[in-house]
């Protein structure tokens, strides 16, 4: 401010002396560090200090601020989460992390570019998973760029309970699930390469449909296991990542939404596999399939044929596993049948409102 009124006061001695008055020897005053190139080259001594005062102010007041805003207020364990940010210009690595009441770290996105929104600045967004072992309670979304807190959005997570199953195994399950492969663990690595990727494409964002039309579930999303071997032994607790259709041999699965295919090829515990990128880490699974119809690196339309079901790698009887993957954690399918995976406009709408 001071500053300022020292301009002001400079400029209005020099309009007024900017006939025939002789001037004294005025000790520079710093206003703002400008290229020559920024200045008019045919401007006086006043007209210049004047523009660049008045370019100086009105730059700083539409220096254009960053904005957030989140999907929801609040979520349950294996719902989807999207949050929108509001930046110009880009050039920065920004990043959502999720932390639960116990400022432990569970889940993190990064943020993917969505095109300028009508001159306000480019509109980007990052989409998450709550773990399906979320503590119920207060949390938070911290954005970061490049390392720099940003900001941190108050968040709830709510109550949700999960079903309980034991699921008996014959022989030759248990023994693909206790016995140590090398392939087992050479396509476990594969696996999380490909759902821990950021992409930038966006080949869907909308609602997703159900693979299959039966309604049929053998198990369902967030179910606590127990596995009991063929020895009478029990395995340590594990969590169904996905929903089970319970659908005979060689029925139709189709694709749940536009996605590139990023695998398909037959592994050893979820037998032959089908995995789509709709969008920046977002991914869906098709498991224990008779066959496949399509090949990596092709472009699928939602209800295009991906195979047929079958009972293939660990499986207990003819079914498709249908999984979600965001930023690497296992959603609930059920949310994305029932809203949309990124809705940019309600993004919007509730930053505009919260401004």
């Amino acid at each position: 401010m001071k500053v300022f009124l020292a301009t002001l006061a400079l400029l209005f001695f020099l309009g007024c002396n900017r006939d025939n008055v002789q001037i004294a020897a005025v000790e520079p005053v710093d206003v703002i560090e400008v290229s020559q190139e920024a200045v008019p080259p045919v401007l006086s001594l006043y007209e210049e200090m004047v523009y660049l005062t008045f370019n100086r102010i009105t730059s700083e007041v539409s220096a254009p601020a960053i904005s957030f805003a989140l999907s929801a207020d609040y979520a349950r364990p294996g719902e989807p989460l999207s949050i929108g940010l509001r930046t110009n210009p880009l050039g920065r690595r920004f990043q959502a992390l999720l932390f639960d009441s116990r400022e432990r770290r569970i889940a993190r996105a990064v943020f993917f570019n969505l095109g300028e929104q009508e001159g306000a600045g480019q509109f980007l967004a990052a989409v998450m998973a709550i773990p399906s072992t979320a503590l119920i309670g207060n949390s938070l979304i911290r954005i970061e760029a490049d390392g720099e807190v940003l900001a941190e959005l108050p968040f709830t997570i709510i109550q949700r309970d999960f079903y309980s199953e034991t699921i008996e195994l014959s022989a030759a399950n248990t023994a693909l699930r206790t016995t140590p492969d090398p392939r087992r663990n050479a396509e476990s690595d594969q696996l999380w390469a490909i759902l821990n990727r950021t992409g930038t494409e966006i080949y869907s964002d909308g609602l997703f449909v159900s693979p299959v039309t039966s309604t049929r579930r053998t198990s369902v999303y967030g179910s606590r296991r127990l596995f009991q071997y063929s020895d009478g032994s029990i395995s340590d607790p594990a969590i169904h990542a996905g929903v089970d259709f319970g659908v005979p041999t060689g029925t139709e699965v189709r694709a749940s939404g536009t996605g590139r295919v990023v695998l398909a090829r037959e592994r050893l515990i979820t037998g032959y596999s089908v995995i789509l990128e709709h969008m920046p880490g977002v991914y869906s699974l098709y498991y224990h399939m008779d066959s496949i119809a399509v090949i990596e690196g092709e472009i699928v339309q939602a209800g295009d044929l991906l195979g047929r079901s079958g009972a293939t790698g660990l499986a207990t009887g003819p079914h498709l596993h249908w999984e979600i993957r965001v930023s690497g954690e296992n959603a609930d399918p059920d949310a994305f049948l029932s809203r949309a995976i990124l809705d940019k406009d309600h993004l919007i709408n509730r930053m505009s409102s919260e401004q």
